[in-house]
């Protein structure tokens, strides 16, 4: 039976993937890695929706090399969770995820697994370079990336969350700076639509895009209101083409995707204060 392996599996994109993939009957191995207190209790929270689910298995990322990945398995690396996301082990994950890969390579060309890489649409993705290199040449991957991925569980270093959170507008204004804002799509579209993504076509590199215009900015004007001027005033909209233009059906429109977002947060935040009172 195909095993899928999702490294990332308690971030954000990477949980989804593993959320969904569980619904669909799927077995699944999520890697994670815990660098923070408030990391680990996040860890825990979505361990709780995922974690009892019997076709579900973890391990650290200190343990991935030594799994037995077959040829029929499929990989799942999300580089975006580890861009956008606020963690202190990047070299060290980069790393472990390059050590899997060049020991599937040994295999030979035809018996490796198949890798789906997620990453961002940011023009500048340098800290991957390692991980592009030891996949180049395989027939067996993929590279989808991501316009900026948004809904409950968004990563606390993204615009919309951090305006969520009424951060400081100096936060804020980095935070958008850091990421895409020619485009935007909600979390369970982006997994709705992956089995058609990966079927679609024998490219390679694969952008997804919405069906929604100007999602990014309807989403921000949402949350910024009447700050949106001076929040975006720096910011770029240029778009960029990084592989295929795979376009996302919508089913999530901006305002519900955004509640949505702010319930959770709310819910979450409330947690938090509980957590800390015990």
């Amino acid at each position: 039976m195909q095993t899928n392996i999702v490294i990332g599996t308690y971030r954000f994109v990477g949980f989804y993937v593993s959320q969904y993939l569980l619904n669909q009957g799927e077995e699944v191995i999520g890697i994670d890695w815990a660098d923070s207190e408030a990391s680990q209790y996040i860890m825990e929270e979505k361990e709780l929706e995922i974690g009892r689910n019997s076709n579900y298995i973890y391990f650290p990322i200190n343990k991935l090399k030594l799994l037995d990945i077959k040829q029929q398995d499929t990989v799942f690396i999300s580089c975006y969770d580890i861009q956008s996301g606020k963690m202190d082990k990047i070299d060290f994950v980069i790393g472990e995820i390059v050590s899997l890969i060049e020991k599937c390579k040994k295999n030979g060309k035809n018996e490796t697994p198949n890798f789906v890489l997620f990453m961002p649409i940011e023009k500048d993705v340098s800290i991957f370079q390692s991980i592009l290199n030891s996949i180049r040449g395989m027939d067996s991957a993929k590279i989808i990336f991501l316009p900026t991925i948004y809904g409950p569980w968004q990563s606390e270093g993204m615009s919309f969350e951090a305006g969520i959170n009424q951060l400081g507008q100096s936060d804020i204004k980095a935070a958008i700076a850091a990421e895409y804002t020619g485009d935007a799509l909600y979390i369970t579209d982006l997994v709705n639509a992956l089995e058609a993504v990966l079927t679609s076509s024998s490219d390679r590199d694969i952008q997804l895009c919405s069906s929604i215009d100007d999602h990014w900015y309807k989403c921000a004007k949402l949350i910024f209101d009447e700050s949106m001027d001076s929040f975006t005033s720096q910011s770029t909209t240029t778009k960029i083409n990084k592989g295929k233009i795979f376009e996302v059906q919508c089913n999530m429109e901006p305002e519900e995707g955004i509640a949505l977002q702010r319930k959770h947060n709310k819910r979450l935040n409330l947690l938090k204060t509980w957590r800390k009172r015990d």
